[in-house]
């Protein structure tokens, strides 16, 4: 019951997650493909405009079948990632608190240096901020989250009152935090009062209140007439010189928006198909913090899965798939169905973002898709599971080196894709759709060789084996001995 806490044995791995983890990286290859020829300023567009044949079929395919399903897919992982280190912990009879404090910090540091020095697509540091809010959820008490909610809450609306008096106060950044600290404390009380099944229902609630909020909330505003024909009307039925005024200054800040956004994608289209690294790096570093100001809801979504996935592990369903086969039968033949149906409807409705004209139908779209992903990720799970107890065993395990060194692969396709694609590289930027799923195929067979190879003479992947050291305090053994 005292046994040291260190980090997991090559043996004692549960393989099922390595090849999750293996199928997961060709899922993120594949959409972040895109990215590497289209701003990210882009990512809310959907389907590129003017895409034709076999390109705009590509695209299709993957807003349907990948976007959304694999990042998706890795925050279960984590959360179960999160689950198996803790059970160690427990059994070895060890601290969990500050190893796991380190682990995450070591996370924000690659995934800070990856959107700084890479890309700014980096999903790294969002997972760090969502690990803190489990470590909180974890270790904190929940009456101590939700008065501390309340109280913010009150003052915010104290705050707000005093503004419209004609006293403004800032009470807008309590608002945001007095939310938050309210549903950790509920998901905190609700793991404390159900041990397993809490894991499941919060994790659920958080991901799918979110989702039907954009979604209803959008339903409720379709077919209204487009943004400018409903300034010219609030304009026209303004009935006093003040109210005509903040209907201007309304119009103007949302001008001023749209501006911003414009210039954002201009400037990096630029920079990355043609500036040197250094210009592209410093713009990167510049809109790293206001990049990560925009992500608090996003961590609270990640947080969700977190819970979700620790569940799996919790409650025994990834540490001894085969007895629950039945489950995944479930999870496939349900969750796929209606993942992809979901995220098929969302591309019928508005497959593209024609700002200030369809923006409730894209939102509608884009909160179906969140819907779908989730129940498509699971399906796939299920899937993946059920292949690795079947026919498709010998080739799936292909996939579990990769899938062990998922962060040194991870990072790895970014600095591929931005020196294959960038204009600091080989200048490949806007290579046609269907092209880039053909590349991505290429790049992720050359991983899963390179993977093999690497770990038949090593333990760890170069940034697991950094990421180790980090979590534990001391470098782990690195080679593998004759």
């Amino acid at each position: 019951m005292h046994a040291e806490f260190r980090p997991v044995a090559s043996d004692d791995r549960i393989q099922a997650l390595d090849v999750v983890r293996g199928v997961a990286l060709l899922g993120i290859a594949l959409m972040n493909v895109e990215f590497f020829n289209r701003p990210i300023g882009d990512l809310d567009a959907g389907l590129p405009l003017g895409a034709t044949g076999l390109d705009y079929w590509a695209g299709w395919l993957v807003q349907v079948f990948v976007r959304g399903k694999f990042w998706t897919m890795f925050s279960l992982l984590f959360g179960m990632g999160f689950a198996v280190m803790l059970a160690r912990a427990t059994v070895a009879g060890r601290g969990f608190l500050w190893p796991y404090l380190r682990r995450t910090l070591a996370l924000a540091a690659f995934g800070a240096l990856h959107f700084i020095a890479v890309w700014t697509g980096d999903i790294l540091f969002s997972y760090a901020t969502g690990a803190l809010l489990l470590v909180i959820v974890f270790a904190a008490k929940p009456q101590v989250l939700l008065w501390l909610g309340v109280v913010l809450l009150l003052l915010a609306a104290a705050f707000g009152m005093a503004g419209a008096a004609g006293h403004p106060l800032p009470w807008q950044p309590m608002l945001g935090i007095g939310i938050p600290l309210l549903l950790l404390g509920a998901v905190a009380y609700a793991l404390r009062r159900w041990p397993v099944s809490g894991w499941r229902a919060a994790g659920l609630a958080l991901y799918l209140l979110p989702a039907l909020a954009m979604t209803l909330g959008s339903a409720a505003m379709l077919g209204r007439p487009p943004e400018a024909e409903q300034d010219r009307v609030r304009l026209a039925e303004a009935r006093t010189p003040v109210e005509r005024k903040a209907i201007e200054a309304g119009i103007a800040q949302r001008a001023a928006q749209r501006a911003t956004h414009l210039q954002d994608i201009a400037d990096e289209t630029r920079l990355m198909r043609g500036d040197s690294y250094a210009d592209a790096t410093a713009w990167r570093a510049g809109h790293f913090l206001k990049m990560q100001g925009q992500s608090v809801g996003f961590a609270i979504i990640v947080l969700g899965l977190f819970l979700l996935g620790a569940w799996f592990i919790r409650a025994g369903v990834m540490t001894d798939p085969a007895a629950h086969l039945r489950l995944f039968r479930w999870l496939a033949w349900l969750g796929i169905p209606l993942g992809i149906g979901l995220s098929v409807a969302g591309v019928l409705l508005a497959p593209s973002h024609l700002r200030g004209q369809n923006d409730a139908a894209f939102q509608v779209a884009m909160g179906l898709g969140l819907l779908g992903s989730l129940a498509a990720s699971l399906g796939y799970i299920g899937a993946i599971v059920l292949g690795l107890h079947g026919r498709l065993r010998r080739w799936l395990v292909l996939l579990a080196p990769a899938g062990r060194m998922a962060l040194t692969n991870y990072i790895a396709q970014s600095v591929i894709g931005t020196w294959v694609f960038y204009g600091y590289g080989l200048g490949q930027w806007g290579m046609p759709r269907a092209q880039q799923l053909l590349y991505v195929l290429l790049v992720f067979a050359l991983q899963v060789l390179a993977s093999r190879w690497w770990l038949a003479r090593f333990r760890y992947g170069p940034l697991e084996w950094l990421w180790r050291w980090a979590t534990y305090g001391r470098p782990p053994a690195m080679r593998i001995s004759a």
